[in-house]
């Protein structure tokens, strides 16, 4: 029987993978920015897209996407990408889901989890 290596495959192509998938959004926030200008709208977007971003940077390469505090911070991002689609003018269904349902999310890992 042969030893395994301690190479875990799986890992390093998940990680390369989102490393490729934040650089994807940034270039596109940096394309935004500079097509669109300097709007609330476009900050708006461009902050939460740097938000979910280091947060998804923080849970993946520091092992801690099992924690308290990552799920109220991920949670507290679909608060923060609702609030950011209702400021900028989209008042659909799916932002008053985003808004309500985060805020819920949040709630609940705060006050009603073990």
């Amino acid at each position: 029987m042969s030893e395994s290596t301690g190479t875990d495959y799986w890992g390093v192509l998940l990680r390369a993978g989102v490393g490729f998938l934040v650089a994807v959004s940034l270039a596109a926030s940096v394309r935004l920015l500079s097509t669109n200008g300097l709007s609330p709208a476009v900050v708006g977007e461009i902050g939460v897209t740097l938000y979910v971003s280091g947060l998804v940077i923080y849970g993946l390469f520091w092992g801690s996407m099992e924690s308290q505090r990552f799920r109220v911070a991920l949670y507290f991002g679909v608060v923060l990408w609702g609030g950011e689609r209702f400021l900028s003018g989209n008042e659909s269904v799916f932002t008053v889901v985003l808004l309500l349902g985060g805020m819920g999310m949040v709630i609940r890992e705060l006050y009603f989890t073990e």
